[in-house]
């Protein structure tokens, strides 16, 4: 009946043999919750950074600032620009720190910096000197990630100077949790990054926003919610591993879909795809999938071991992998049955065993492909109640669909 409705509305043509369905109910649901365990004075920070996690930062942003969110975070100065170019205009923290010929650009469009040295601080002043325009910045502490902070020794000094120059206005202090879910950890990182706040506010600053909590911590930690909270993990329907959710009800809000581009019957015996890897055990018919590694399929993290059964189950996945073991995150569902991939997959094609199901060429299948590595260029349809109403292209531009809602198509 979806497939019907999709064809019925001309936006096969639109959409091509494949495309991410992102409902936007889900994700004012996930936000909604997120605020139910917050205190009333604690404000969210949606973040919105790697393209909303593949849901497409301007689309989600806006849909996170209807649905309540106070703040916006993203990683780089081209994401912020982009929400604001898009419209829009709640605060935006940008998380990493900018390069000194950066900074004037963030500034001309009211981007909030993070200031994570001296040199980056005076970065800043110098771009104030130069524009004329108000710097709103958050001190980013280092506590234990070791990846981008201020010492704790060396922040009195600086916030000295910080408080001498006009223009540049101190609006946050904010630390990175670099093993949130290792409670000892966690708050030995909050202990200093609360005293190193103290400190502050002794010489004279004060800091409106405090923050720390991230996704899990936002849960596991309620009493580090603080002025504000960063969520990014639940606003996109997952429960951060290990947490207890019973208090928040969260949506899936993501579909990977694609159509067949091809379906051809083989027999026993027949080497598929790139170096014939894979044969096939009976006769069987095969579909030909529009997604390949360039889009995201089969694309994994590699990490390194952090113990010995971590090392055991890495092995045991690729033993089995060599036996036809079919991951999670590589299934395709045709008419509601999981399907395996087979063979190597393709840059852009590659092939299922349909085995004894009916599917027709142009079918609709569904892909559960791993978020962080989902293509940027696969077509983001937008839902309302499982109504599309806006398009985004693979060439960044948008169509819009329908009104409903009180959203307004573009």
């Amino acid at each position: 009946m979806e497939q019907e409705h999709l064809a019925r509305a001309g936006l096969y043509g639109l959409l091509g043999p494949r495309w991410v369905e992102i409902e936007v109910t889900a994700l004012e649901n996930n936000l909604r919750e997120v605020k139910k365990i917050l205190r009333p004075f604690t404000r969210l920070l949606a973040v919105v950074k790697a393209d909303a996690y593949g849901a497409g930062a301007v689309e989600a942003a806006r849909v996170f600032c209807q649905a309540g969110a106070d703040y916006l975070g993203v990683t780089t100065l081209a994401e912020g620009v982009e929400l604001r170019r898009q419209g829009i205009t709640i605060p935006i923290l940008v998380m990493s720190p900018l390069l000194p010929e950066e900074i004037p650009q963030a500034l001309a469009w009211g981007l909030t910096l993070a200031v994570a040295s001296r040199w980056g601080a005076e970065a800043v002043a110098q771009a104030v000197r130069e524009t004329g325009r108000l710097a709103r910045i958050h001190l980013k502490i280092e506590s234990g990630m070791y990846r981008a902070g201020l010492e704790p020794e060396e922040v009195k000094a600086l916030i000295r100077d910080i408080l001498s120059w006009p223009g540049v206005v101190v609006e946050g202090a904010y630390t990175h949790l670099a093993q949130a879910a290792h409670s000892r950890k966690a708050w030995e990182q909050f202990r200093l990054f609360f005293r190193v706040c103290q400190e502050l506010e002794e010489e004279g600053l004060k800091i409106p926003l405090k923050h720390i909590a991230n996704s899990y911590a936002c849960l596991a930690y309620p009493e580090m919610h603080l002025d504000m909270v960063r969520v990014g993990t639940l606003l996109y329907g997952h429960y951060p591993a290990g947490t207890i959710h019973q208090e928040i009800k969260l949506q899936d809000p993501w579909k990977v879909k694609a159509r067949l581009l091809h379906i051809r019957e083989v027999p026993a015996g027949t080497a598929v795809g790139y170096g014939g890897d894979y044969v096939t055990k009976r006769a069987t018919r095969l579909g030909v999938l529009p997604l390949g590694y360039a889009d995201g399929l089969g694309l994994t993290a590699i990490t390194r071991p952090k113990s010995w059964p971590d090392l055991l189950r890495f092995l045991a996945k690729t033993f089995l992998a060599y036996w036809g073991w079919q991951h999670r995150e590589e299934a395709v569902l045709v008419r509601g049955r999981p399907v395996p991939i087979i063979g190597r997959v393709g840059m852009q094609l590659s092939l299922v065993d349909l085995g004894d199901i009916p599917a027709q060429e142009g079918e609709e299948v569904e892909i559960s492909l791993g978020r962080p590595f989902t293509s940027a260029r696969l077509p983001r349809l937008y839902l309302r109640e499982g109504e599309p109403y806006l398009l985004r292209l693979p060439t960044g531009e948008w169509r819009g669909l329908k009104d409903k809602a009180g959203f307004r198509a573009r």
